[in-house]
């Protein structure tokens, strides 16, 4: 195999891996005035985790929607343990619209949404909790 066939091989190669993780680079914002779409609430019982991303437990809040599924805004940055210490990134928890049970972790990377690991194992549930009236009853 020639170095430009071996090059070649592996830039495709890379082009693929980087692809078949990426979601969408710039889901749609939700607001409260949207409409409800799927559950505003995610709420996760325990720190599920993939390879060296660790999501932390609590009440995920539906941040951004595209045409795939659902972005649920972690309570606190995401984890990401290397071997002198950590890096904090923003991210959260995806929920597929054809299948809400499927969940998979997402961060940002590069100003692009990354999807990791399948979380659809990991006890959670889904809750609607409604806003306090903007309005009083006089």
């Amino acid at each position: 195999m020639s170095m430009k066939s071996t090059s070649l091989f592996l830039l495709s190669t890379l082009a693929f891996l980087l692809s078949s993780c990426a979601g969408s680079s710039h889901p749609r914002l939700v607001t409260p005035s949207g409409g409800p779409i799927s559950p505003r609430y995610l709420e996760i019982y325990s720190e599920p985790h993939t390879a060296t991303l660790h999501f932390p437990a609590g009440v995920y809040t539906l941040n951004a929607v595209d045409k795939i599924g659902y972005y649920h805004r972690a309570p606190r940055k995401i984890a990401e343990h290397f071997g002198g210490g950590s890096l904090w990134r923003e991210g959260g928890i995806f929920v597929s619209k054809r299948d809400p049970q499927k969940l998979r972790g997402y961060v940002y990377r590069a100003g692009a949404i990354t999807h990791v690991g399948n979380f659809s194992g990991v006890k959670h549930a889904f809750r609607e909790q409604p806003l306090a009236s903007a309005t009083s009853d006089f």
